[in-house]
């Protein structure tokens, strides 16, 4: 089971304080919904998406993109056609299909959409699970709670990748037996992924449970620690340059 993923590397970010990520990440999850220009937008991807090749590097660029691309396409083939007024660019005799606001609004969600994955894999992909747990109980976060927020992003996207995995097992399996299947037969087929995906579930429960162990969840004494952030010596001057860079941004790409 996957309770870590955190990718080890030498990049700058890896040096960050995590108080300063945390605050830094929410800032930038507001930025980029306040009204600023498209031509902002996409010099704040640009910037996520250089940070992210130098420091966990370009695989982990491109997994993350991989991983969310259906939704990207999805989003693409969809969006633009709740928007009926404006210029028309492609029209089907009297039908407009596709207008400039459209596809502008489209563009904008999709970066706004690729930029908010970016920044949250970010934080877990430089940053050690301990030291996101006590970057939040730094900000007066229950400990419960915190555990419990970051064992959800380690727990669910394991139980994904492994519904993946079952899936193209499957598929692999029942490879040439059933090239042409009715929608029923597609729905019934997903029957043995999804059985094999809860017995996987259930078979991590135990797992899981040495994990909230070994972290002191349920325990009725207080929980001693070993481990704090007094290692990051700048933790004032990565506060100013996470305040200091969405302010400055939003000055300068201000709709």
């Amino acid at each position: 089971m996957t309770v870590n993923t955190y990718l080890s590397n030498t990049g700058w970010l890896y040096r960050f304080d995590p108080r300063a990520k945390i605050f830094f990440l929410v800032l930038l999850l507001g930025w980029v919904f306040l009204p600023v220009t498209l031509a902002g937008l996409g010099c704040m991807l640009l910037l996520i998406l250089f940070t992210a090749l130098s420091n966990p590097g370009p695989r982990f660029v491109l997994s993350t993109f991989t991983s969310i691309l259906p939704m990207i396409i999805f989003m693409v083939l969809f969006a633009p056609f709740n928007v009926r007024s404006g210029t028309a660019l492609i029209t089907i005799h009297s039908f407009v299909l596709l207008t400039e606001e459209g596809a502008l609004q489209v563009l904008r969600l999709a970066i706004r959409f690729i930029s908010i994955t970016y920044l949250a894999t970010l934080l877990f992909a430089t940053t050690p699970m301990p030291e996101i747990l006590l970057a939040l109980q730094w900000y007066r976060l229950p400990y419960k709670a915190s555990l419990i927020i970051t064992l959800a992003f380690t727990y669910i996207p394991f139980i994904a990748d492994g519904f993946a995995q079952i899936e193209e097992s499957h598929r692999l399996r029942e490879a040439g037996a059933h090239l042409e299947r009715k929608r029923i037969g597609k729905i019934r087929s997903l029957i043995p992924t999804l059985t094999s995906s809860l017995v996987l579930a259930l078979r991590s429960i135990p797992t899981l449970a040495l994990s909230l162990e070994l972290r002191g969840y349920g325990r009725a004494n207080k929980r001693t620690r070993y481990h704090d952030l007094s290692s990051y010596r700048r933790t004032f001057t990565d506060f100013l340059i996470s305040g200091m860079i969405p302010v400055i941004s939003f000055l300068v790409f201000k709709a």
